[in-house]
């Protein structure tokens, strides 16, 4: 295949995923997404799930209503005019952040997809980074053979992936909210998260000096992958229950779910197109 059909197969793939990760406020969709490339990988993407865990965590924290959200209302109780302003700066870069978490969602479901399908392609590195070509076609290579990667391997993979990650999707879209974070107090109390996903040991957190800092971000990712292999992926895919976000049907059927939610975009697109004339169109 020349590379330029590759590049119109991987805009498709692009268009799907960016329909399937909805709105900024559709986390529970983007969750979905996200956890079915990891069942779909035959559990070998470990970074899908990781990444779920992430959406969900960062949900409750860069909320009014979230833990931050409490803080600056506690600490502003006696001004409601400052409590609002502040809030009201909270709730923007909780909105950049989502930005920023929608488009993880978009380019780790497009590259999957895109790769599941043309990673042996001679011009795919051409379109997706050499090494998250190489982590996600070791992937697609163990799922097609029924195997689970080993430990060591399965923890390049996710290296791999994450990098590429934070170097292409998170650092452009975090740089851009905290350089319009003008407010000093305001982000040094956002870019100071405690982390604390799900399946993390009792009293285990990663504390973060800078979060806008990339190698931070790095360092912390990797120890979260690490945390997960020593309580067992099991328990991490269990752990996604008690954030309290998904739905207990979309946990107890991902697969059916996600294929209901393809299925109601094919009928939403479908029905636009005949409202503006055109013929019945879905997703890829």
């Amino acid at each position: 295949m020349d590379l330029t059909s590759l590049q119109d197969r991987y805009h498709e793939a692009k268009a799907e995923a960016t329909l399937l990760a909805g709105g900024l406020l559709d986390i529970p969709r983007r969750a979905l997404v996200l956890y079915n490339l990891y069942l779909d990988s035959g559990r070998n993407h470990q970074f899908s799930l990781i990444a779920t865990h992430g959406a969900l965590w960062a949900s409750g924290y860069f909320e009014a209503g979230g833990s931050l959200g409490r803080l600056i209302a506690r600490r502003y109780f006696y001004n409601p005019d400052e409590r609002a302003y502040r809030l009201g700066l909270l709730r923007q870069f909780a909105d950049d952040f989502r930005v920023v978490n929608r488009q993880v969602c978009i380019d780790t479901y497009a590259n999957y997809q895109f790769t599941r399908r043309y990673g042996r392609e001679a011009g795919a590195g051409e379109i997706v980074t050499p090494s998250l070509l190489d982590a996600l076609n070791r992937v697609h290579h163990a799922r097609d053979h029924g195997r689970v990667l080993p430990a060591e391997e399965a923890r390049q993979v996710f290296e791999q992936s994450f990098r590429c990650e934070q170097e292409v999707t998170v650092a452009p879209g975090v740089e851009a909210a905290v350089r319009s974070f003008e407010c000093r107090i305001m982000r040094f109390l956002c870019l100071r998260p405690l982390v604390r996903f799900a399946y993390f040991p009792s009293f285990k957190y990663l504390w973060f000096r800078d979060f806008a800092n990339k190698d931070e971000r790095i360092e912390r990712g990797l120890r979260a992958q690490g945390l997960a292999e020593k309580v067992g992926w099991p328990q991490v895919e269990k752990s996604l229950r008690y954030y309290g976000v998904l739905p207990d049907r979309l946990l107890a059927e991902p697969v059916r779910c996600l294929i209901e939610t393809r299925e109601e975009l094919a009928r939403a697109g479908g029905m636009a197109a005949a409202a503006f004339g055109g013929g019945a169109t879905g997703i890829v």
